[in-house]
């Protein structure tokens, strides 16, 4: 267990046991700047060492990306039943990858998003800091 925050009762999580949830996890939210509005998206995605890889289409949420890349990504897990759960958010910069290896292997990865459509842009999240949280009973 790691340290339990006083002031809420939560229990704090390393950044290991936060990258250790998410990779666990598929689907997320990116929090982006549109038009000088911040909008989350939900996203299907993959973990690609410390950041974390996703495709999508053209749209609002690109071309928030590409004006401003400064972004956060929450990754969350539930159980209704015992009210526990926990959250991590990782704070990063997006970049619409450009370049044709890493795109294949980003390809390569299992990612299964739920959404149909064309999605012709993968965008990678480099994290510069990964914070967590848990809720136990």
């Amino acid at each position: 267990m790691g340290v339990i925050e006083g002031r809420t009762g939560l229990e704090l999580l390393s950044p290991a046991a936060c990258w250790a949830l998410v990779s666990g996890s598929e689907l997320g939210r990116i929090g982006v700047l549109v038009d000088g509005a911040p909008e989350i998206y939900p996203v299907n995605f993959v973990v690609d060492g410390e950041a974390i890889a996703f495709r999508t289409a053209g749209g609002g949420k690109l071309r928030g990306l590409e004006r401003s890349p400064s972004v956060c990504f929450e990754v969350d897990g539930v159980d209704p039943g015992e009210r526990t759960g926990w959250s991590v958010l990782i704070k990063g910069t997006a970049e619409v990858v450009q370049d044709a290896a890493k795109a294949r292997r980003l390809a390569a990865t299992d990612l299964r998003y739920w959404a149909p459509g064309q999605k012709a842009s993968w965008i990678r999240i480099e994290a510069d800091e990964i914070t967590g949280r848990r809720i136990t009973r």
